[in-house]
């Protein structure tokens, strides 16, 4: 049986903390993770903080000619790669044991799967009119380590939409 989760952040806010929660039906929903924004020199750094209290810090690359960012997770170091001459947000994963995995948007930007190995393991849609930037994701695997893959996937879509809507923001009275 397929698990819900969702992710919210507020609309034109970078450096606000989230939460990834998993909806229950009728119960509260359940907090799976909290990630926040860390200060750094050089160097972009968010943390993942599982329920568990295992961390999962991204760090984005300075030196690189497409936006990566660096992972070091309980599932291991993995690269998260964007391609950038798509008319479609696409994230694949290099090395680690998900490596070769796509996550892939659709072309408004609201609905993304994840794929690996031709298999589907979760897919997200995100919500109109709301004042906050929101997603509900289905999980299709009971694979802890795939939750986690798509807590860190669904955080670093997060934190790309708020850096482009700050940026259109902040230039739409130029």
């Amino acid at each position: 049986m397929p698990r819900h989760l969702s992710i919210a952040a507020k609309l034109l806010s970078l450096k606000e903390r989230f939460k990834i929660r998993e909806e229950r039906g009728d119960d509260e929903p359940r907090e799976l993770y909290d990630c926040t924004w860390r200060f750094a020199w050089f160097r972009e750094v968010w943390v993942l903080t599982a329920a568990n209290g295992a961390e999962t810090v991204m760090r984005r690359r300075l030196l690189s000619w497409v936006p990566r960012w660096d992972v070091d997770s309980p599932l291991g170091a993995f690269t998260l790669c964007q391609r950038v001459f798509t008319l479609r947000r696409t994230l694949v994963v290099e090395s680690g044991p998900f490596s070769g995995a796509t996550f892939t948007g659709n072309f408004i930007d609201l609905s993304f799967k994840l794929e690996h190995q031709g298999q589907l393991l979760a897919t997200a849609e995100g919500k109109w009119l709301t004042l906050r930037n929101r997603h509900g994701v289905q999980l299709l695997s009971d694979d802890p380590a795939v939750e986690l893959l798509v807590a860190v996937l669904m955080a670093r879509l997060m934190i790309d939409q708020a850096r482009e809507s700050q940026s259109s923001a902040t230039g739409a009275g130029d």
